[in-house]
């Protein structure tokens, strides 16, 4: 298994994160509550907004590549990722389904090299197929001075 990154959060205040993510086109992200009330900070979902924005952005950053790679040359890509909220079998609160859609306008390929990209999303980008596969979590919870 090989070292992908690693991302930091620092919550310094009640209504204030900083993620510093490592990046070097998204270095941060930061966000603030405190101008919400309590129905809208319950209702913001941030975790879930950011884990179906890597969802979005490495499924089109794929598409966008396989379309490269295929001799294509991409003009637009408009996506959209939907989430629905639903209790699992064990009554826990989870995202579940995510429904993406994407749209492409792109010179140079054919539909049959667009059908084999297309096909092959199918299966998910790195992120998405993640998702699907499940992810192993370790925890390591500590209360320091």
């Amino acid at each position: 298994m090989s070292h992908a990154f690693d991302l930091e959060l620092v919550r310094k205040a009640s209504d204030h994160w900083e993620l510093s993510t490592g990046s070097l086109a998204l270095p941060v992200i930061s966000y603030d509550t405190s101008a919400l009330s309590q129905e809208e900070k319950s209702n913001e979902h941030i975790g879930g907004r950011l884990l179906a924005a890597a969802a979005l952005a490495c499924f089109t950053n794929t598409l966008w590549n396989d379309i490269i790679r295929a001799g294509g040359t991409p003009i637009t890509l408009k996506a959209s990722i939907t989430v629905e909220k639903e209790k699992d079998s064990t009554l826990r609160t989870k995202f579940d389904p995510y429904t993406l859609a994407a749209e492409v306008t792109a010179r140079d390929i054919s539909q049959e090299s667009f059908a084999s990209i297309r096909s092959a999303l199918m299966r998910g980008s790195l992120v998405t197929y993640t998702m699907e596969q499940g992810v192993e979590m370790e925890y390591n919870i500590e209360l320091v001075d």
